[in-house]
């Protein structure tokens, strides 16, 4: 019997330094994924593997991840990053050779508007989680005064833009703006605030940082509503920020994974982990799902496809997610389609609270299209 050809596609993500417990999350997803269509590619002539590359949430390691990616013949897609800052690097460094880059948790904006015909991303760009986060901001918090920190990222900066629009649209008032990414910046940032008294602080940028923000501005008997992105939507901030996190409110458009369309995975992902699973995980998940089915899709034809072929057949995936009519949830976050940029045609963006236990509980849900973000 001939020896079966091999094809791998790659995660990438943080998975050492301190975003390695939401980084995994996003080598879980695809892994689990991976490991449900193995035997689909055995039968049509191919062994599939997924290799894990660790960015360190680092934009510096995107370029020679990127090469060494390119290098591998047998690699036909990645899955990744976690930040912006990484994407759009890795974006950048990929396009040219036509590797499909399929991001679950990259949010900035720009992304989609760099004319990377590589590129597809599963969730919500910052534009969505602005326009929620603000209404929310105005309509259920009744907030008249926001100071903003920005985490000094891609992916904060980005964020904290377009909230930053969005609170002058609304005519609400920029008390205060700060970057802060360090112990000396957050303390400056914290007495910044409270000369300011602001009704809502909000943060754009990742847990670890956030955690700790909030911590010390409870400290300093700061009582603002702190408000996030979805960088906050991960175990470990509230494993970090302890009962900080209570009352933390943030967009994100992963949410707590239904228990209906995921009860298949979250039962999956419980016996490989021990763990729960995590909306991040299921996006990385479904974005493999998207990927794999695209390759599926080419080898049907009966020949090894070219990246090329790769990347257009993604922009072509239409998925329905649940059906009545299937046993299992083809995805967990819903029905997918891509526009022309690669954005997600229908997305939705969660505002969620967190309890005084830090559990989330969903307040309002909001669906965006792709064509009204352009």
């Amino acid at each position: 019997m001939a020896q079966a050809a091999t094809i791998r596609i790659a995660s990438v993500s943080p998975l050492s330094g301190s975003l390695a417990p939401i980084g995994s999350e996003v080598k879980r997803g695809a892994e689990l994924a991976v490991q449900q269509q193995q035997r689909a590619f055995r039968a049509l002539g191919y062994d599939l593997e997924l290799v894990a590359m660790d960015d360190q949430a680092s934009a510096s390691n995107a370029t020679p991840l990127a090469k060494k990616m390119m290098d591998d013949p047998s690699l036909l897609g990645v899955v990744g990053a976690l930040n912006s800052s990484v994407t759009n690097v890795l974006g950048g460094a990929l396009a040219p050779s036509s590797l499909a880059l399929i991001s679950p948790a990259s949010t900035n904006t720009g992304l989609s508007e760099n004319g990377w015909n590589n590129f597809s991303r599963l969730v919500a760009p910052d534009s969505a989680q602005a326009v929620a986060a603000v209404k929310y901001m105005l309509e259920e918090l009744k907030a008249r005064k926001v100071f903003i920190v920005s985490d000094n990222t891609a992916y904060g900066n980005g964020l904290s833009k377009t909230v930053q629009v969005n609170l002058k649209k609304n005519n609400l008032t920029l008390s205060g703006y700060m970057g802060a990414s360090n112990a000396q910046q957050v303390s400056s940032a914290v007495k910044a605030i409270k000369a300011a008294s602001p009704d809502v602080v909000y943060y754009g940028g990742t847990d670890d940082n956030g955690s700790q923000l909030v911590k010390a501005l409870r400290g300093a008997g700061v009582k603002a509503v702190f408000m996030g992105g979805d960088g906050l939507d991960s175990p470990s901030f509230v494993e970090r920020a302890g009962s900080a996190a209570a009352g933390v409110v943030y967009s994100t458009g992963f949410g707590p994974i239904d228990p209906v369309t995921g009860r298949q995975y979250i039962r999956l992902y419980q016996a490989a982990y021990k763990e729960q699973a995590s909306g991040v995980s299921a996006y990385a998940y479904d974005s493999t799902v998207v990927l794999l089915e695209a390759i599926k899709t080419l080898l049907e034809q009966g020949k090894m496809p070219t990246r090329a072929q790769v990347s257009r057949a993604v922009r072509q995936v239409k998925l329905d997610g649940c059906r009545s009519d299937l046993p299992v949830c083809t995805t967990i976050s819903g029905p997918v389609a891509f526009d022309d940029r690669g954005e997600r045609e229908r997305s939705r963006v969660y505002i969620v609270t967190l309890n005084s236990k830090g559990v989330s509980e969903i307040t309002t849900v909001k669906t965006v299209t792709a064509a009204s973000l352009r």
